[in-house]
């Protein structure tokens, strides 16, 4: 099972300095699709807020989910699953753009779409913009910045990150991109593309 101690990070003021933080790579494979994809993760947190970033190399970007809860992973796409009392587990997913998908449950067919008021509490700052883009020309470098407070977090009781002991994995895909990719951080075994397994997550632990 892969694993992260999360940093905390002092003095955040609405982002972080990613680059004090160790990058993780989304490069597990698990089903072989053809993709020049490359792409990372940092994680932290303060008391009341998790920090991601995620770094891309791809061709074909694109984008054109522009609303809460539209089809994202059809988009270049990255996603944070987290569950934290192994049973349940929210899934949290971005489009290039900054555009968020949200849901909760215990497996793929029994969710339920997180309210729009709680996704407008999480910030993204995508280095494309937040228009719609198509880049078909070259291969494109691309970041995208997540502030998700604790509150998104609706059906659990937490009153700091810190000691936090959750099973989590990220992952970039593309559904209807030029070359349809599914790579996750912690591999997943299983003979069809299926984010939607939480004994398949790693460890998370936020730490002191």
């Amino acid at each position: 099972m892969e694993k992260i101690i999360v940093d905390r990070i002092e003095n955040v003021k609405g982002w972080f300095a990613a680059k004090e933080l160790e990058r993780n790579s989304i490069s597990c494979n698990n089903w072989d699709y053809q993709s020049d994809v490359n792409a990372d993760f940092v994680i932290g947190y303060d008391c009341d807020n998790l920090y991601l970033k995620f770094f891309v190399q791809e061709s074909n970007t694109k984008a054109v989910n522009t609303k809460y809860n539209e089809p994202v992973y059809e988009d270049s796409c990255v996603e944070f699953f987290v569950s934290f009392d192994g049973e349940k587990y929210y899934n949290l997913e971005f489009n290039c753009i900054g555009n968020v998908l949200g849901g909760y449950g215990a497996n793929r067919n029994n969710r339920e779409r997180l309210a729009t008021e709680l996704l407008t509490k999480i910030s993204t700052k995508p280095s494309l913009g937040k228009n719609r883009i198509n880049i078909i020309d070259r291969k494109t470098e691309w970041s995208l910045e997540v502030v998700i407070p604790k509150a998104v977090f609706k059906n659990e009781e937490i009153k700091t990150f810190e000691g936090l002991k959750t099973t989590c994995n990220f992952y970039k895909c593309g559904d209807k991109q030029a070359f349809p990719h599914y790579l996750s951080w912690s591999p997943i075994s299983v003979e069809n593309p299926d984010f939607h397994l939480p004994e398949f997550f790693g460890e998370v632990v936020f730490g002191n």
